[in-house]
């Protein structure tokens, strides 16, 4: 993805399934939609637009994430509640944070193809991200991807 979506805190990773929505920029409806369907080991993937006029995500949606086996967050867009979220421990990928409130007007969609950071990202694609920032790995292509990993040794005494 774009290099501007990028850890919110320092140490954040990630890596899972996308559960994918796209929102009209600033509405909230949809991402409280998919908070409440995206499963265990899903990362949430949101097509904010980049609008970054009010955040999407926060601590309160980051515990209830927690709580559900969500694995962490990827927004195009901002956040807010940074401090309390590191403290959380949750990943969150975004381009900014901001203390904006989300609107509750506008409805997106939720489990359907989408465009984050630049790329394109289907449910169930494969999500990594780190310090350096946010990869996708569309579905069909994991295993062949996988597979020309160099195979790393596991640490001696473990």
């Amino acid at each position: 993805m774009d290099a501007r979506i990028r850890p919110m805190w320092p140490g954040a990773r990630v890596s899972g399934r996308a559960f994918t929505v796209r929102t009209p920029p600033g509405q909230h409806p949809s991402v409280k939609e998919a908070l409440e369907i995206a499963g265990p080991g899903d990362v949430i993937v949101i097509d904010g637009a980049g609008f970054l006029e009010r955040a999407l995500w926060g601590d309160r949606l980051s515990l209830r994430a927690q709580e559900r086996g969500i694995v962490g967050i990827v927004v195009d867009g901002a956040v807010r509640d940074v401090a309390l979220i590191e403290e959380l421990g949750f990943p969150v990928f975004a381009v900014a944070s901001i203390p904006t409130a989300p609107q509750t007007d506008l409805a997106g969609e939720v489990g359907t193809v989408i465009e984050c950071g630049g790329r394109r990202v289907e449910p169930g694609d494969l999500v990594v991200g780190d310090a350096d920032g946010v990869v996708v790995v569309p579905a069909a292509a994991v295993d062949d991807v996988l597979g020309r990993l160099p195979r790393v040794a596991p640490p001696a005494g473990g």
